[in-house]
């Protein structure tokens, strides 16, 4: 009997992990959905960590859990999105097409993403831009990865002719990044305009920059073969 109690026993314990991770994943919606509510109605400095678990409806300790700081929540708010954006983009490039469309179509997605709760993307990125030492070195790991891809994108036009052979990928997938966080920026704090006013400030900008990478860079003319 001890041994038939023991044999039934064992299905439910090969259960328990599943049913502890369903826990934590709903617990973690709950408690993203709650920080997303509350930044968006009393704004990131004024909504307490407290307010956040009661509206989860977790312990505070539970919270810390998942989060160990404000600036961590808001980043469970909109990392995965923007992390989802990130590979949606990267997955649909126009591989054939020049090295300028490949990065406005890359951005673009980011800039749509934003634009559909302009207050909480400009609480995002004001906290990103200025996180305590350790959450800050987490971003810059995120950060350096986006521009790693975006080195490469830059190795793959020089392959094709559009850029120099000399040119420093990893300066310019950062160099692109720059140019994107810094009209970013100029267009959620509302002086480039509404709607799609941060597309000709990003084309220009990144137009400019190909030029100093190689003759006949950022243009329709730029898939040349580079010379030997």
């Amino acid at each position: 009997m001890v041994t038939s109690r023991r044999g039934s026993a064992r299905p439910k314990a090969a259960e328990a992990p599943g049913l502890r991770e369903r826990n934590k994943q709903e617990k973690l919606e709950r408690i993203r959905e709650a920080a997303r509510e509350l930044f968006a109605s009393k704004g990131f400095a004024e909504t307490t960590t407290r307010e956040i678990a009661e509206r989860a409806g977790v312990g505070t300790g539970t919270l810390f859990l998942y989060a160990r700081t404000k600036e961590e929540l808001l980043m469970l708010v909109l990392a995965e999105k923007v992390e989802a954006v990130q590979a949606e983009r990267f997955r649909t490039l126009p591989t054939q097409a020049p090295l300028l469309e490949q990065l406005l179509h890359v951005f673009e997605g980011f800039f749509r993403l934003y634009a559909k709760d302009p207050a909480l993307a400009r609480m995002f990125i004001r906290e990103l831009l200025f996180m305590e030492p350790g959450p800050a070195g987490e971003r810059m790991q995120l950060e350096r990865a986006f521009a790693a891809r975006l080195a490469g994108l830059v190795a793959a036009a020089r392959e094709r002719g559009e850029v120099a052979e000399d040119v420093d990928l990893e300066m310019a997938g950062f160099n692109f990044f720059s140019l994107y966080l810094t009209t970013l920026m100029g267009w959620l704090s509302g002086a480039l305009g509404p709607g799609d006013s941060w597309r000709p400030m990003l084309e220009r900008s990144f137009a400019l920059q190909l030029k100093g990478l190689g003759p006949g860079a950022g243009t329709s003319g730029g898939n040349r073969r580079r010379r030997s």
